[in-house]
């Protein structure tokens, strides 16, 4: 007892040291029903509620107590991160609050640093004629980013609830009403919207210890406040968000001399070293370091030249009866305690009426503050400029004066330190009667220039470009769309592996046209042009803007680039390098400065999937390159677009030549993981598939072999210009869905025109001209590449059998195929002219041998007793030969028996001088006897068509191919009946051809796979022997192995040597079975604590399959407590 009364009071004493810093606290309160209620006298009415708008390269938590910027999970911490993931502030907290009068008293509603809103709304209660606050679980913070469904996020599938209540939605249909089925949730074009209705209308939520005023119980305003807050992910807009408050009176009174104001406590890096200012022309206040380093940069520090955080009004509310828009009527500041300020300089933490008085531009006694420049009174502080020190700013001092004085101590310049301001909007004359509704639009802005000072400028110009997005009616330029990326891994040996990463086409189809820069007479159109794929340093704390040169860093590479093949590929712009006047310079932008062009580009075409295979930072994983199991790895697919007007000088402006999607908000962070135990693939990484035909017109390779389905596929050629879709089956090819269409066949190496579906890389190429007629041989110099066949143009059944080869020795190059004397008579073959059939007309062929009951054929002799050999070839009659011909149409189902023709020919001195019929001979030349196919259906009856014809003119005969054989072995027989020959042609792309493939997903954590393999067997603890640290440690404090290779599900106990249990580790299947294969031990007991250095014992478990024991030898890292 006396150790448990010890801690607490360790504890309370910690708590109140904590609670009495500088800022106002919230209490922490957990729960997930966001709009329950809480006991009373626990600092909040209603459980939190938090979200992380984080679209671009700002994290920013909003709350639905009506405060953001603040992140309440833990206490003491600021919410406004800039870069997003760098650990660096900019703002602690920030809200909008409400102050006015109701019948000649104080009303207030404030969100400074814990907020008075609840979710909800105000109605007028019949029963009671009263007016209350209405609240229920639809009423939260809604949260919708761009490219979410209804299936993978409840908050879209739920934004009609709050569409009554003002949530914004694009509205496809253009029919003025939300259709969920049809509309878009969010506001348009944003990466992430945020939605909140909320009211002031619970008593229970007021907070006397709020931060900033707070705490009036009575009068209510009766209050409804509607927050939309959005961010875009657009280069040049990433480091802005936007909020929106409806603010309307929906109780029974006025609210008279209504101000309404946001207050900012912005801590920016290290807050003790801020300064704070405002630009009355652009509605704007902000805070900046006072010094020209924040800090060294370490930590949460911003170093040399820090960034500069802002706010703007760009509506505000307006006084209707005068039509008086009253944008920002004031801009003051409040001084932490901590800092010792004058007394009406204080924190008015629960001072209603101090934070009234400062809502309307003056202290919180209600003396004015004086412009040190002018020792005027002024309700706005340090309007000035500080890059050049022209007007008042921070640097030219302040007056304390309080009491109503207007002269007191001067301190010239002011210490840099903790600040707060009130950015106001209001008047003694803004009267807000019952249903009135008023709209304030904000942004939130930071940036970094060339120095502390500079920031401030640079921030000016962020502000203007922020005023274009509203005056625009916020019609942004939007970036390509972030290409929609799937990985697979591919094992390789010694714990390495292989990342491939494949995306869709969704950028592709990206044209805007930008009018919010560019007069649209200028044409500034952007269009997608090509894809780049980049690793980032996972350590890294801040992505650069690849389009602003100076912030690239060394920790993002450049792997690959792909670009349409249309002559662009580089691309160069200008910026500014700074000056007096100022310099600009061009440099290049595409690829990005200092990076070099990866091998094929530019104009190389575009390819949709890269494997990659090596880590450009091996300083990150022990100086190992080749990519690990267990290690984390970070890359980025960036689509880009250029503008059509890019090589325009006289038009287009600097900066503005091309458009990237967002590098923060597409990092695909990979970590390599077997699958499971039991896991058995049909088809692995590197497979090429086959098709119902033999050539590669359509290609289908596995990338992906965890994505892969039970399916059939279809690539079909369509009229009128043979565009190709893909189509796939999911019920054995009783019923296909077209996944896409209209797409266009290229030549090349690159993936122009393939697509990768459920994980295969569907590659479809027009045969190449020159490849016409019988598929060419497979050969040592001739692969699948070059004759775009994995298989030659003919096959022999059963291969056994065969005793046929081609009889080509003297005249090779006359045939397509050499090993079976197989040709289509075309320009460059045969006898150099070409049949009547075209090559299109070609089909799949079969040669079916028979015991002498065949078909009739047309017998040809060759008469070469004349001196020019082979000149003419005559019919003679017709006779029967051993075999059967027909054409098979797979696209139809249909098989049809063709006529053929036999050539034989005289050879004198021979004895008999000619052979009649089919009669192959194993000399070279086969016995000189030839098989004319010809496209007509068959009839046992001579055609005159064939009879008057010289088959030697082949240019005047339905002719489809022309067989020359010769006997392989000349003491054996030519054939066996019941053999079979099948020719195959080159597939021509035309209306209605079709390519099909089959594939079948893989089988993970199947138990009987598991155990018929002895899976068991693969299990390892890595790393083993633990040697006090790993490279896979995270930190110094958070250090574990990882048991891999095992099944979905398990139990593993460890022990000691001595047989005591000391952990149990349960492992369940994640919710993707394919890599649900491991499980860390922190190398910590039950009662987690740190297990000593020695061998331990782990049972695993795994029901189903069996069981397996691992050693593990640890030796923990010494610690030392410094003192």
């Amino acid at each position: 007892m006396k150790i448990k009364l010890t801690l607490n009071i360790i504890v309370l004493l910690l708590t109140f040291s904590v609670i009495g810093l500088s800022k106002p606290r919230v209490e922490i309160l957990n729960g997930n029903n966001p709009i329950s209620f809480n006991p009373p006298g626990l600092g909040q009415a209603i459980a939190i509620q938090r979200v992380l708008l984080g679209a671009n390269q700002i994290g920013a938590w909003f709350q639905n107590t009506g405060i953001m910027d603040q992140d309440t999970r833990t206490q003491n911490t600021p919410g406004f991160e800039w870069p997003k993931g760098s650990g660096k502030f900019a703002n602690f907290t920030a809200g909008l609050s409400i102050g006015c009068h109701i019948n000649g008293q104080l009303a207030q509603v404030m969100a400074s640093y814990s907020g008075e809103y609840t979710p909800g709304y105000t109605k007028f209660d019949a029963g009671s004629q009263t007016y209350v606050g209405y609240t229920d679980a639809d009423f939260k913070l809604y949260s919708v980013k761009s490219g979410d469904n209804a299936n993978t996020n409840p908050d879209y599938a739920n934004w009609g609830k709050m569409v009554p209540y003002g949530a914004p939605y694009v509205d496809i249909n253009e029919n003025g009403q939300y259709d969920p089925a049809i509309d878009i949730p969010g506001q348009k074009d944003a990466g992430q919207t945020l939605f909140l209705a909320m009211t002031d209308a619970f008593v229970e939520q007021r907070n006397a210890g709020e931060g900033f005023g707070g705490g009036v119980t009575s009068p209510l305003l009766y209050a409804d406040l509607r927050m939309t807050a959005w961010a875009y992910n657009s280069p040049g807009l990433e480091d802005l968000q936007f909020v929106k408050w409806t603010v309307m009176n929906n109780g029974g009174s006025d609210w008279e001399n209504t101000y309404i104001s946001v207050v900012v406590d912005p801590d920016l890096g290290d807050a003790g070293d801020d300064y704070i200012g405002c630009d009355t022309n652009l509605n704007l206040g902000y805070v900046y370091n006072g010094n020209p380093s924040d800090g060294t940069g370490a930590g949460n520090t911003y170093g040399a030249a820090p960034p500069s955080y802002g706010m703007d009004y760009f509506s505000s509310p307006i006084i209707r009866a005068t039509n008086d828009t009253l944008g920002l009527t004031s801009f003051v500041f409040f001084t932490n305690n901590g800092s010792s300020p004058p007394p009406c300089e204080s924190d008015p933490n629960g001072e209603p009426l101090g934070a009234y008085n400062m809502m309307t531009g003056v202290k919180k006694d209600g003396t004015p503050f004086i412009d040190i420049t002018t020792h005027t009174p002024t309700k706005f502080v340090y309007p000035g400029d500080p890059e050049s020190l022209s007007g008042w700013t921070e640097d030219a001092g302040a007056v304390q004066n309080c009491n109503g004085a207007l002269t007191g101590p001067e301190v010239t310049p002011n210490p840099p330190g903790d600040r707060r301001f009130i950015f106001n909007s209001g008047s003694d004359q803004f009267t807000m009667s019952p249903g009135d509704t008023q709209e304030l639009v904000l942004a939130k802005f930071i940036t970094r220039g060339g120095s502390y000072t500079n920031s401030v400028t640079k921030l000016k110009g962020l502000s203007k470009t922020a005023q274009l997005i509203y005056d625009n009616d916020f019609n942004v330029t939007p970036p390509p769309p972030t290409p929609k990326t799937v990985t697979s891994i591919t094992p390789l040996v010694n714990g390495t592996c292989n990342i491939t990463l494949m995306w869709e086409a969704n950028a592709e189809t990206y044209s805007y046209w930008d009018t919010l820069f560019f007069d649209r007479g200028d044409s500034n159109i952007y269009s997608f042009e090509g894809y780049e794929v980049y690793e980032v340093n996972r350590f890294a704390s801040q992505l650069p803007n690849l389009s602003q040169p100076e912030s690239i860093n060394d920790d993002i590479k450049l792997l690959y680039a792909y670009d349409l093949k249309n002559n662009i590929g580089t691309i160069f712009d200008t910026f500014s390098v700074g000056g007096d006047p100022e310099v600009f310079s061009a440099f290049p932008i595409v690829p990005p400065y200092t990076m070099a062009s990866p091998s094929g580009f530019p104009n190389s075409g575009l390819n949709r999937s890269v494997t990659i295979s090596r880590t450009s930072f091996p300083e990150n994983y022990g100086g190992r390159t080749e990519l690990i199991y267990g290690q984390e790895y970070q890359f980025i697919v960036v689509a880009y677009a250029v503008s059509k007007i890019y090589n325009n000088d006289s038009l287009m402006k600097r900066g503005f030549k091309t458009l990237r999607n967002s590098l923060s908000s597409s990092i695909i962070k990979i970590i390599p993981t077997a699958p499971p135990a039991g896991t058995e693939y049909t088809f692995a990484n590197g497979d090429t598939l086959n098709t119902n035909r033999r050539d590669l017109g359509v290609k289908p390779v596995i990338l992906g072999q965890d994505l892969m389905k039970d399916a059939k596929y279809k690539v079909l050629f369509m009229a009128p210009d043979t565009s190709y879709g893909i189509l796939r089956s999911m019920d054995n090819g009783a019923s296909y869905d077209t996944l896409v269409k209209n797409l266009r066949t290229t030549l090349g190496t690159s993936q122009d025109s393939a697509r990768v579906i459920d994980g295969v890389l569907i590659n479809v190429k027009s045969i190449k001209s020159k490849l016409k007629g019988v598929i060419r041989d497979l050969t040592a110099t001739a692969g699948p590449d070059s004759i775009q066949s994995r298989f030659g143009g003919w096959d022999y059944t059963p291969s056994n059998n065969r005793n046929l080869e081609g009889a080509v020795k003297f005249r090779p190059a006359d045939y397509q195929s050499i090993q079976m004397g197989l040709v289509y008579p075309s320009t460059g073959f045969y006898t150099n002219v070409g049949s009547t059939v075209k090559p299109d007309e070609l089909l799949p062929t079969e040669i079916e041998f028979t015991d002498g009951t065949g078909q009739k054929a047309y017998r040809f002799i060759a008469d070469t007793s004349e001196s020019n050999f082979d000149n003419f070839y005559i019919y003679d009659k017709m006779i029967d030969v051993p075999f059967k011909v027909y054409e098979v149409n797979s696209d139809l189902g249909t098989r049809r028996q063709l006529n053929v023709a036999i050539v034989n020919s005289k050879t004198p001195g021979a004895n008999p001088p000619m052979q009649e019929g089919f009669t192959p001979t194993a000399d070279s030349l086969g016995g000189k006897v030839f098989v004319y196919i010809f496209k007509s259906d068959y009839s046992p009856n001579p055609d005159p068509s064939y009879t008057s014809k010289n088959l030697f003119l082949s240019v005047q005969v339905d002719i489809s191919y022309v067989w020359a054989p010769k006997l392989i072995a000349g003491n054996s027989p030519a054939f066996t009946p019941g053999d079979k020959l099948t020719i195959y042609p080159y597939t021509v792309t035309k209306p209605g051809v079709s390519y099909e493939f089959v594939t079948k997903a893989p089988l993970f954590a199947n138990n009987e796979v598991a155990t018929t393999r002895n899976d068991l067997e693969k299990i390892r603890v890595v790393p083993n022997p633990y040697y006090g640290f790993s490279d896979l440690d995270r930190s110094l404090t958070d250090r574990f192995v990882t048991f891999r290779h095992l099944p979905a599900t398990c139990t593993i106990k460890i022990y000691t040597l001595n047989g005591d249990l000391i952990k149990t580790l349960n492992k369940e299947a994640g919710p993707n079975v394919s890599t649900s294969s491991t499980i860390e031990w922190n190398m910590t007991n039950q009662d987690n604590s740190p297990v000593a250095s020695g061998i331990y014992i782990a049972l695993i478990d795994a029901p189903g399959i069996g069981q397996k024991v691992e050693k593990i030898v640890i030796f923990t890292a010494q610690e030392r407590i410094n003192f």
